[in-house]
């Protein structure tokens, strides 16, 4: 990895930070975070299972929406371990 490509996977993975403590803050929120965190993960993950991708062959979209339900359980894991660290109770 070159020192340009390192800097877009900090940029990135940096964004990935801010989103999933933004929404770990507003999950807690909610009285139940823990449950909020879980219906919203179950809405994303199956419309990210359904989301097909215009101009892909059919198993280019199926990869596609692998790579983006792995991406979002990967996000919403990491708001789940920003409300347990804020609550002191550990992943």
């Amino acid at each position: 990895m070159n020192e340009d490509e390192a800097k877009l996977n900090m940029r990135l993975y940096a964004l990935e930070l801010l989103v999933a403590n933004v929404f770990a803050m507003l999950c807690t929120l909610d009285p139940l975070p823990d449950d909020f965190l879980a219906r919203i993960q179950k809405q994303m993950i199956k419309a990210a299972q359904k989301q097909g991708f215009p101009g892909f062959d059919p198993a280019e979209s199926d990869f596609l929406s692998a790579e983006l339900e792995a991406a979002l359980s990967r996000l919403l894991g990491m708001a789940g371990s920003q409300i347990h660290a804020g609550r002191g109770t550990g992943a």
